[in-house]
Formats: C-alpha cells, sequence, structure tokens
C-alpha cells in the first residue's frame, strides 16, 4: 500500500500538498523525486517480515518510479516492487505494464518525461487532471485535488498514458493460464490457481490475518492461509443481529485459529459514516452500506498492530456470486451480460471501497481472488459452470472445488452482503428514511446537473459527501455498481479519452 501522487509541469508546494492528503495511504515514509518539469513523490507504507522497507519508490540514477501496488514476476527475485517495474521497462520500454504481475498503479519519470500506468481490473487507484497553470496532475485519490484541480477524471484500467504516447491500451501477457475440457478439469484448475495465489500473497511473511465475514469467499481465503500458516488470526466485525457471525466462529472453531471479534452498535455507525463516506468517495447505496462494516473492521485491525490481512474481493465478479442481480436476467445472453458488467465497475465500486478504506486505516489488504491467473482462467469458465441448477446456484465451480475443506453449511450457504451479514443495512435506511423524504428524492432528481440517485438512502449520502468534496467534478466520477439500476449521469457522454 502507498499513495503516490505527481505533476507534469510546475510544482509550487501543490505535490506536498496532494501528498498530505492522502498521508494515511503511507505514513511511515515520504519520498519525492524531481527531474527537470517531473515531479513525483510517494507516501509509503512498510509491512515489516520479509518486505522491505521502501517498496514503492526507487532511483537508479536515471530514471525514478513510484508505485501503488504489489508485483509479484517470477523474476522480480530480491528486488522491491518498485524496483520490478523499473526493470521491466528498462527492458521493454512502454510496453511494460502488459508485463506486470500484480495489482499497480505507478509512475515513472524518464528524462523529462512522465509515464502513468494503472492495472487492468482497477484494483489500484489513479486520478488525473490538469491545474491551473496547465500542469497535469496526478493521485491516488481525487480528494487530493481539492483546490488544485478541476477537471478531475478517473485513469482508466488497463492503460498507460504519457503526453508523446497519448492513452493507450495496453496488451496484457504477464501470465498464461492452463485450458481444460470439461467441469473436473476446470474446479481441478480453480482450486490449484487460489491456494497458489494465496501462498504468493503471504511468501514475504507480512500477511498475519485474515479479515472474515464469515461468507463463502472470506472463508475459503482462511481455510487456504490456514494450510499455509496454522498460526494466521481471523478478524471480524458485525452487530448482534449480524448473520454472518456465527458461521465466522464456525469457520474459527473448525480451523483451530484465533479469532479476534469487534462488536459494534449504532452508535458507532452515526459517528463514522460522514468519515467512511468521505474516505471511499463515493454515496452509491450499496457501496456505502458495505463501507461502515469495511471502515471498522480497519479500525480494529489498526489497532491491533495488524499492517496485512488477506480479504476475499473479487469472487463474486469473476465467479458469478452476486445471486441479486444475474437472476433478474430473462435469459443466458441477458445473464450473462450482467455477471459481466460487474466486472467491469467492479474497479470504481467494490475495489474502489476496499481500497479506501484499507487506506484510511494505514493497512494493506491482499486479494487471492484477484490474481491474474486466477482472473484469467475465471473468465475462461463458461457460465454455466459458474451457475448451476433451477437455483441458480453462484459460484458453483469453486464451491465444488472446496467441497469437503470446510463444512457443508459454509460450503453452500447462500450469498449475502457484507452489510446485511454484518447487520449494517437494515439501520442504514431506517437512519436515511427518518431524515429525507420521498418527494424531497423526487425534486432532487428533477434539478438538471444533480446525479440521478434511486432512493432517499443516496440523497442521504450525497449530501454528506458534498459536505467535503463540493465539485461537480467529484460526482462524475462516483460508480453505479447495480446493472439493473440507472447510471447517475445517464444524460451525459463519457469524456473521449
Amino acid at each position: 500500500m502507498a499513495g503516490i501522487a505527481g505533476i507534469l509541469g510546475a510544482d509550487n508546494g501543490k505535490l506536498d500538498k496532494m501528498l498530505e492528503r492522502i498521508e494515511y495511504r503511507g505514513p511511515h515514509e515520504r519520498r519525492i523525486y524531481r527531474d527537470d518539469t517531473v515531479n513525483i513523490g510517494c507516501n509509503e507504507l512498510n509491512m515489516g517480515a520479509d518486505c522491505k522497507d521502501g517498496s514503492h519508490h526507487t532511483f537508479n540514477g536515471k530514471r525514478s518510479v513510484v508505485l501503488d501496488g504489489r508485483v509479484y514476476n517470477p523474476e522480480k527475485g530480491s528486488s522491491t516492487d518498485a524496483e520490478a517495474v523499473l526493470a521491466l521497462y528498462d527492458k521493454f520500454g512502454t510496453k511494460f505494464a502488459g508485463k506486470i504481475d500484480g495489482d499497480f498503479a505507478c509512475a515513472i519519470s524518464d528524462n523529462g518525461k512522465m509515464l502513468l500506468a494503472r492495472d487492468r481490473t482497477g484494483i489500484k487507484p489513479l486520478y488525473y487532471g490538469h491545474d491551473s497553470e496547465g500542469g497535469l496532475c496526478f493521485a491516488s485519490e481525487a480528494k487530493a485535488f481539492v483546490d488544485i484541480v478541476d477537471d478531475i477524471k478517473e485513469f482508466p484500467p488497463g492503460y498507460i498514458y504519457s503526453r508523446e504516447l497519448g492513452f493507450q491500451k495496453y496488451k496484457f501477457e504477464a501470465v498464461e493460464t492452463p485450458e481444460f475440457e470439461d467441469f473436473e478439469q476446470a474446479k481441478k484448475v480453480v482450486k490449484q490457481l487460489l491456494i497458489e495465489a494465496t501462498e504468493k500473497r503471504m511468501k514475504d511473511n507480512a500477511v498475519t490475518g485474515i479479515l472474515l465475514s464469515g461468507g463463502l469467499d472470506s472463508s475459503l481465503i482462511a481455510w487456504m492461509a490456514y494450510q499455509i500458516k496454522p498460526d494466521i488470526e481471523c478478524f471480524t466485525v458485525s452487530m448482534e443481529e449480524g448473520q454472518d457471525l456465527p458461521l465466522a466462529i464456525d469457520v474459527t472453531k473448525y480451523l483451530g485459529v484465533k479469532h479476534q471479534i469487534l462488536m459494534f452498535s449504532e452508535k458507532e455507525i452515526n459517528e463514522i459514516l460522514p468519515l467512511a463516506i468521505h474516505h471511499q468517495e463515493m454515496y452509491e447505496e450499496s457501496c456505502v452500506h458495505g463501507a461502515i462494516a469495511n471502515f471498522l473492521a480497519g479500525r480494529f485491525i489498526n489497532g491491533l498492530q495488524v499492517k496485512c490481512v488477506l480479504t476475499g474481493e473479487g469472487a463474486d465478479e469473476f465467479f458469478a456470486g452476486y445471486d441479486g442481480q444475474y437472476k433478474q436476467g430473462s435469459n443466458p445472453e441477458e445473464v450473462a451480460g450482467i455477471v459481466d458488467s460487474l466486472i467491469n465497475v467492479a474497479y470504481n465500486t467494490a475495489l474502489q471501497r476496499l481500497d479506501r478504506l484499507n487506506a484510511a486505516n494505514s493497512y494493506e489488504s491482499r486479494t487471492p481472488f484477484l490474481d491474474d491467473r486466477v482472473m484469467d482462467f475465471a473468465l475462461k469458465i463458461p457460465l454455466e459452470h459458474k451457475i448451476h441448477g433451477e437455483e441458480q446456484t453462484g459460484k458453483w465451480v469453486v464451491r465444488q472445488a472446496f467441497e469437503g475443506c470446510l463444512p457443508e453449511h459454509i460450503i453452500y450457504q447462500t450469498k449475502r452482503f457484507f452489510a446485511q451479514g454484518s447487520g449494517v443495512a437494515y439501520i442504514m435506511r431506517k437512519q436515511a428514511e427518518e431524515a429525507i423524504s420521498e418527494a424531497e428524492l423526487i425534486e432532487f432528481n428533477r434539478v438538471e446537473g444533480n446525479p440521478l440517485l434511486s432512493s432517499v438512502e443516496e440523497l442521504y449520502y450525497y449530501r454528506m459527501f458534498k459536505k467535503t468534496l463540493p465539485s461537480p467534478a467529484f460526482d462524475r466520477l462516483v460508480g453505479r455498481w447495480d446493472p439493473l439500476r440507472p447510471s447517475f449521469f445517464h444524460k451525459w457522454e463519457k469524456p473521449n479519452l
């Protein structure tokens, strides 16, 4: 985890200001590199264990790199993550991004030129825009640009940029995944790839725990991590009525691992809601729901001096876990379209929430389900292997792959969103309905230029959002998670890059 920022053009103190605003992403060290008109900087979060301090920035006497993310290329060896990126750039030039196995957003300064790149899934965030003097600014979070940049845009996943090249979509060729002939082969490969993905994220011994909701995905991560590190700990946050808590307890008892639980109430929700909305830079209803438990989990983990955990993020997107959405498709083509849409919007919905709420609490999460080989293989698997039977059970190939590893009621549990499983969603909906009327929502949606909000909850959250992110440019960065709801800005065409 790191926070990066920079300016191609005159600095005049803006870079320090941007880095200060996202210092929580890396409170241990700040490093700035200047070359002619290129100014790039990094806030570093040191993981300890076998992970070298200062892993996210480097300078080789000619070129410098600042990086947010992790690199898992086998040839990395003893190099740091930033050194591995620089080595790939030295070898492959502007094709370097397609050679990285990992999650990343980075900037390279090369003899007065600046290159930006972002991983193809958008696991790591990146934003850009121009200051009043025409300088090109970038940063890990949009809030770094308040009063500095007005034309804020999100850097697209899977692209590189320089002023000389413009935006170019790169060809990803960092990993290869096996083929398969039938379901039995597919489930064996899924299990093996996930185990390998977990192993390589634990190789530097920085991971000391698992964020365990009690849902299928985090429970499987717990099982895999336990095979590698039997003294791994699990962390769970929940309200008293949370449906997932008993399942999380069942998992840790079955594995025999230490389980630390934080119980919270409506009081804590009220206290942190504006802060959680500010940090995740979103007002979309379902993403805000999830923010509360995620944010409290981050505070809990940070208070225990834990710096790095595993999570189950990505399984629902790549293995068709969102049954509440895909079951509304009336034919196989519609179902496939919904599943694809949920993958395509993950970068500025679920993955944005995960990133921001980790960063806000200065810890790093690693996501085996978002491993490049796992994602590549998941995209090869036909939908009938992911969604099974008359009940249309999602993540079927994953459930079958790990059958027998955990109790059956864990493997075959039904999908619940984190906010539902922890008990948060119902309280938040009630609070919003007490504060805002349907008439206010209707009136708001009539105003040209306002985002089209779907519920009184979203208006409730939007008003909190605007208190710290007032420019209309911030509104347009917010993504709509549910493909069955209308876009926030369906009246506007997206700008061409």
